[in-house]
């Protein structure tokens, strides 16, 4: 999993400490429209794929992703343990969902920085950004996060979409993540772009929903 910059951290408390305190965090998160129900022992089934530059499928396997009981706060926004030990979320990240059920949100580990990893709001276009994200300032580039307005049928599942975009200094995508979430369900698919040799992007890894169960 890629975290993104600590820059998306501090968007997440500005954000957050512009929203009403009293907003149902617990009926975002649980509810069965909640844009991710996150109720412990809600479980998503997945199909994990890997991919090498020709397009050539080199890995493919199951892997389970469920709610633990572990819980914590940030901000107002109550978190989730996950546990997806094979997948792409690992088994120490915590979710959490908006008060205004529009946002998703989360920590690779207890006590981390949360960041936001899909937005639905504004449905279209840029949602947010940082820059100078690495650590070698000769090699600077940015991080930004886009949705997308039509939604996309994935299994079935009508998903809204959003594409986080790596960029080196000159502006190239180097790196790129796609996520497709659909409201009631949860998170349904995320592919991994890479660049190969002649720095043109190719599919690398996806995760995509095969079944769900929510309590």
């Amino acid at each position: 999993m890629k975290s993104l910059s600590f820059f998306l951290a501090i968007i997440f408390v500005i954000i957050i400490a512009g929203c009403s305190k009293t907003a149902d965090n617990n009926a975002a998160s649980n509810s069965a429209t909640s844009l991710w129900p996150l109720k412990a022992g809600n479980s998503w089934v997945y199909q994990d794929s890997s991919y090498d530059a020709t397009g050539a499928l080199t890995d493919s396997y199951s892997d389970s992703t469920f709610i633990t009981n572990q819980t914590t706060n940030s901000n107002g926004i109550n978190f989730f343990g996950l546990n997806d030990s094979t997948g792409w979320f690992g088994t120490t990240s915590f979710a959490g969902v908006d008060g205004s059920n529009t946002s998703l949100y989360l920590m690779d580990s207890i006590n981390t920085d949360a960041y936001v990893f899909f937005s639905l709001n504004p449905p279209d276009g840029y949602l947010t950004d940082s820059t100078d994200f690495e650590s070698n300032p000769s090699n600077a580039g940015s991080d930004g996060l886009y949705g997308f307005k039509n939604t996309f049928t994935i299994n079935g599942f009508t998903c809204y979409k959003n594409q986080e975009n790596v960029t080196d200094e000159n502006g190239n995508i180097t790196y790129a993540t796609v996520y497709y979430v659909s409201p009631g369900v949860g998170v349904v698919r995320i592919e991994e772009y890479s660049t190969d040799t002649n720095n043109v992007l190719y599919l690398d890894y996806s995760q995509t929903l095969k079944s769900y169960k929510l309590n």
